[in-house]
């Protein structure tokens, strides 16, 4: 398969800039779709979600595989010159062509278990899988030769969104990411929701029936060589459970990967490093917002910024 090229990303990491981080983000239109006890999800939701990006000062590559939805984040970014935006056909990435139309077919099986979208749209754990398979892309092009990335799920700052388009371009409260404090260089950063202790004999059909989650997967992070061959094992997970004809979200092949019977299987390399939130902070968004916190802590660029011109 694919994921099985080399593991050494084809960028040269001495040439990278250690001081910018990119931000990898997309979204997919699979139409509405329940989710769990939120409500229904729409397109018009995460038409909202995406204003936040107009005031987000790193550079961005976002794809999307409509074209109307991208021309909205060109005029949310229009200040913001290292931008890339790619308009993809879906059925171009594995995660889509290759393991939707088998985790459709697992999902109609008689009696399985049901946690809405994750085991019920099989269109959802494709678009949720593609994030690592989009890294993996973004990480051999590298247009702004950042040494660190990180993933960005669209909704992950909903709480900063504007009322509309205009009021969000306008917005003077910019801010910027950066790598959150004594991430190791070798690993990945993921915050923890609910701490677990590995289990060997943890099976993927455990996983699914229980809905296990443990890590966040709205936000991870980490430099470029160690992301590429991180993003190899996971799609590997991916399709090792898909086999085994037991799938969910990319949050429960994590958990299978990292504490349970993949761990084995798989045999990945990569370690995570998993932050804790502390206080009141939110579990699911806390890692994202430590990465806000730190970029604001750090202050503006000395050198001028390009933004506003």
């Amino acid at each position: 398969m694919w994921y099985n090229e080399s593991i050494t990303p084809p960028v040269n990491t001495g040439r990278s800039s250690e001081n910018e981080l990119t931000i990898v983000t997309a979204f997919f239109d699979i139409g509405k779709f329940q989710k769990g006890q939120e409500g229904i999800r729409s397109s018009q939701l995460y038409r909202k979600w995406l204003t936040v990006f107009a005031r987000i000062n790193n550079p961005v590559v976002a794809y999307f595989d409509n074209a109307t939805h991208a021309d909205l984040m060109r005029v949310l970014r229009q200040k913001h010159p290292k931008t890339r935006i790619v308009v993809i056909d879906r059925q171009t990435l594995w995660t889509f062509r290759e393991m939707e139309p088998r985790i459709a077919k697992i999902f109609s099986q008689k009696d399985y278990p049901r946690h809405p979208p994750k085991t019920v749209t099989s269109k959802f754990p494709a678009a949720v899988h593609s994030k690592y398979e989009l890294m993996r892309r973004t990480i051999r092009d590298n247009p702004f030769h950042s040494a660190y990335f990180c993933w960005l799920d669209v909704g992950l700052f909903r709480g900063l969104a504007n009322a509309n388009v205009s009021s969000a371009v306008n917005d003077s409260r910019l801010f910027q990411l950066a790598v959150p404090p004594n991430l190791n260089s070798t690993a990945v950063g993921y915050a923890v929701v609910y701490p677990r202790s590995p289990n060997p004999n943890l099976t993927s059909e455990a996983i699914v029936r229980g809905n296990i989650d443990w890590v966040c997967g709205c936000f991870f992070i980490g430099r470029v060589d160690v992301l590429f061959r991180w993003t190899a094992e996971f799609l590997a997970a991916v399709e090792r459970m898909v086999s085994e004809k037991w799938i969910s979200s990319d949050q429960q092949v994590l958990t299978w990967l990292m504490l349970g019977e993949g761990k084995k299987k798989i045999q990945p390399k990569t370690s995570l490093q998993l932050y804790k939130p502390d206080g009141l902070s939110d579990p699911w968004f806390y890692l994202g917002y430590l990465a806000k916190k730190t970029g604001e802590q750090k202050g503006v660029s000395p050198r001028p910024t390009k933004s506003h011109a």
